[in-house]
């Protein structure tokens, strides 16, 4: 009966990443402020990004689901009952690096070897 309240609660994983996020946000958006400054500038920042997944691995799965498994991940934030501080934070790096959407889906796609011949 555990195993099966668990399984339709939210991982550990899941709660440790959202407050790692959120403790080191000022350190992820300064390393996403140097991405956008590079796309701003037209430059490839899909080896920025793989560096940043190497890197944060946690947190770049966290971040692919902010943008890309948008009504998953507003379940998951419900059902582990997270608080207005960190939904703030989570929202504010949504807005602020919108435009970098579609090439972090891009790099997944390329990770998992979609289009790839």
């Amino acid at each position: 009966m555990a195993e099966e309240n668990e399984e339709v609660g939210v991982s550990e994983v899941f709660l440790k990443t959202i407050d790692t996020f959120f403790k080191e946000s000022n350190a992820i958006f300064k390393e996403f402020d140097a991405i956008r400054a590079r796309y701003v500038k037209g430059e490839d920042i899909m080896d920025a990004l793989r560096e940043f997944r190497l890197k944060r691995p946690s947190i770049f799965t966290l971040i692919d689901a902010i943008f890309h498994k948008e009504v998953e991940f507003e379940d998951k934030l419900d059902m582990a009952d997270i608080g207005k501080e960190k939904r703030e934070k989570i929202q504010e790096f949504k807005m602020r690096f919108a435009d970098l959407a579609e090439d972090i889906d891009l790099y997944v796609l390329r990770e998992i070897g979609v289009g790839q011949r």
